[in-house]
């Protein structure tokens, strides 16, 4: 198994010791690629997605953080083709067209995940950046997600990491 971690928009220095940490815990090959500055659109992170997906082995799993959780989530429901990844591990991810969160990035209402598809959700009741509620409405959207509400560790999952590598290691 081998981990494609996607990092939050421009946190690719931020997020890496994200990606370490779970190279270290659980002893598999993560590869952590540096996704556009300067292309934040949806399109281009997707694509970004597919093109590092496709050089990785099959028995994949991603684990996505804040903006690069959506953009793979969007990615899976939206336009994936092939194989699936075993599942997905999804850090502090926003919900788009909510509040003002661009509508751009948004999750299309009849978009659908295969059945069975394994998906974690994590989320930091402390986050700063990305705030609780958003997480409540992804349960909501994606009833087949497992929750995980950590009472600490900001946007940057200090502490809480365990938890993460945990569900990674269930796949």
């Amino acid at each position: 198994m081998e981990i494609l971690f996607v990092h939050g928009a421009g946190g690719y220095q931020d997020d890496l010791p994200l990606a370490e940490e779970l190279r270290t815990r659980l002893g598999l090959p993560v590869t952590a690629p540096r996704f556009p500055d300067a292309d934040m659109s949806a399109a281009g992170w997707r694509s970004e997605i597919e093109r590092h997906r496709n050089t990785l082995a099959p028995d994949l799993v991603i684990v996505g953080h804040s903006f690069g959780a959506s953009m793979a989530l969007l990615h899976l429901a939206d336009e994936f083709q092939g194989t699936p990844p075993l599942g997905f591990v999804l850090l502090a991810m926003p919900f788009w067209g909510s509040e003002g969160w661009q509508a751009e990035y948004t999750l299309p209402a009849d978009a659908t995940l295969p059945t069975g598809f394994p998906v974690w959700l994590h989320h930091c009741v402390d986050d700063e950046v990305v705030p609780i509620g958003h997480l409540d409405r992804h349960a909501a959207r994606l009833p087949q997600a497992q929750v995980r509400r950590h009472t600490s560790g900001g946007h940057q999952f200090e502490g809480r990491m365990g938890a993460v590598a945990d569900d990674v290691g269930t796949l």
